[in-house]
């Protein structure tokens, strides 16, 4: 099937073997709490893309598929588990996201290999207006050119969000480097090489100030500081 529009269908009652549907309108339907395994996958990567819009995807199970080059228009994720999720080529437009999504990695662009096989094709991944003002955000990362301004985030203190970033790395490093406990400098500098990696092409970022993989809380505390102060 292609082409179709599906409006408020509850899917936790759908029993199939696999799914055929391709640029197609998933509107309003319900796919709360369900465990999603492999069946469900070509409903994420069908081609031409198909477009998710106010769907309810809350408490479900999302692990064990990916969501491909799928474009998500006003869903909600309130405590949806999607630990292992990489968007390289996903949409979020207006989205929600509540609770510990696991570890997540958002992506403003596919790489130019996977770019090649989107339809339609596209460089960038539309990301905006998403609200992520009630989630955990600690194992979740945002890059490749995600405008962080553009979207909701939580007001705590466990997160820091700076604009200028390569301009404020630069100047960190120049700070760090002159840190007299070697220990500690050594840990710095390595911490802002992570962070040039986990951050390409991004101008803006998020990220939570004491991450536990990270190096020891105090190094952690004065690169943020040192960020902070670069701008």
């Amino acid at each position: 099937m292609t082409r179709a529009t599906l409006r408020g269908v509850d899917f936790r009652k759908a029993r199939f073997d696999r799914f055929a549907l391709a640029s197609c309108l998933f509107l309003s339907c319900d796919f709360r709490a369900i465990h999603f395994d492999k069946r469900w996958q070509p409903l994420f990567a069908a081609r031409p893309q198909n477009v998710f819009r106010d769907c309810h995807f809350d408490g479900a199970d999302m692990r064990r598929v990916r969501p491909d080059q799928a474009r998500f228009e006003r869903c909600t994720f309130d405590d949806a588990a999607l630990d292992g999720w990489r968007t390289e080529a996903a949409e979020f437009i207006g989205c929600r996201f509540a609770g510990a999504p696991g570890k997540v990695v958002f992506y403003g662009k596919p790489n130019a290999s996977l770019a090649r096989t989107l339809d339609p094709v596209r460089k960038r991944n539309e990301f905006a207006q998403n609200d992520f003002r009630d989630a955990d955000l600690d194992d979740v990362v945002f890059t490749a050119g995600i405008l962080v301004s553009a979207q909701r985030w939580p007001s705590q203190e466990r997160y820091v969000i700076l604009d200028h970033f390569p301009r404020r790395m630069a100047r960190a490093k120049e700070e760090i480097v002159r840190w007299d406990v070697q220990e500690e400098r050594i840990a710095g500098l390595d911490m802002l090489k992570q962070l040039s990696m986990r951050f390409r092409d991004q101008t803006e970022i998020i990220a939570s100030r004491v991450s536990a993989s990270g190096p020891a809380a105090r190094v952690q505390t004065r690169v943020w500081a040192a960020l902070e102060h670069a701008g």
